[in-house]
């Protein structure tokens, strides 16, 4: 099998006739430096096809979403890391066999969507959306406004110790309130301390996990906002969605 570009998503077509149902592994990595992806796959396993030096490489002007659409399972092996780790970048991956994700194997994007029958995820694995927040809602940024290093908004009003003015001591504005029940928001930006810093940390990301039976939850996942350090106030976290029979 190799990988190919569809409208921006990643499908894959079939080499030599051959065809296989049997659970399909990844056992690379899909990495960005600079504005070059390379995504290399080990091998299909079970199968009469194997290639430990397939890859592809693809430039990306903006954000993509990658789309993994399969009817078969689907093994992360141990140590893999697949990453796109620009604000807003998504992972898509709709199967309607197993998921595991291996030990140590990550997953890193602005957003994170795994429909399965059932998800593992083994010790120290990990989904990392944190600080990798997209654009922010119509309605408002929930950055705050000034230089006074305040957190970013979302579900509450960021905070904001060093304000200079005593009578409101808030930092981003509140939104989302209409999607609390299924949170699918990105989080916002920190505040800036000056003109030459004018925004902290970023916002989280966000992650869906749509499990129909059982989700083993031996790992990490995270959607937190990030770190102002001196120059600004942190982002605030985004949004972790899980829905299971079984947790």
């Amino acid at each position: 099998m190799c990988p190919f570009l569809v409208q921006g998503c990643l499908c894959w077509c079939i080499l030599l006739g051959q065809f296989c149902t049997s659970t399909l592994s990844l056992g690379s990595q899909l990495y960005r430096g600079g504005s070059i992806w390379s995504l290399n796959w080990l091998h299909n396993s079970g199968s009469g096809l194997s290639n430990d030096s397939r890859s592809g490489m693809f430039n990306y002007a903006e954000p993509m979403e990658f789309s993994f659409p399969s009817k078969r399972n689907l093994k992360i092996l141990s140590h893999v890391s697949i990453a796109c780790p620009i604000e807003g970048c998504m992972i898509t991956l709709n199967m309607t066999g197993n998921v595991n994700i291996g030990q140590y194997a990550s997953i890193v994007a602005g957003s994170v969507v795994f429909a399965a029958a059932n998800l593992t995820m083994e010790h120290f694995s990990s989904i990392n959306t944190t600080a990798l927040g997209g654009a922010p809602p119509p309605q408002t940024s929930g950055t705050p406004v000034g230089y006074d290093g305040a957190g970013g908004g979302h579900g509450g009003r960021g905070a904001s110790c060093l304000t200079k003015n005593k009578t409101n001591n808030w930092g981003g504005d509140v939104y989302a309130w209409s999607t609390l029940a299924k949170p699918w928001s990105y989080g916002s930006k920190g505040g800036g301390t000056s003109p030459e810093h004018k925004l902290g940390g970023n916002g989280g990301g966000r992650v869906k996990l749509q499990v129909k039976e059982i989700l083993y939850l031996n790992g990490s996942i995270t959607a937190e906002g990030g770190e102002g350090g001196l120059n600004g106030g942190g982002g605030s976290g985004g949004s972790i969605f899980v829905h299971a029979v079984k947790l």
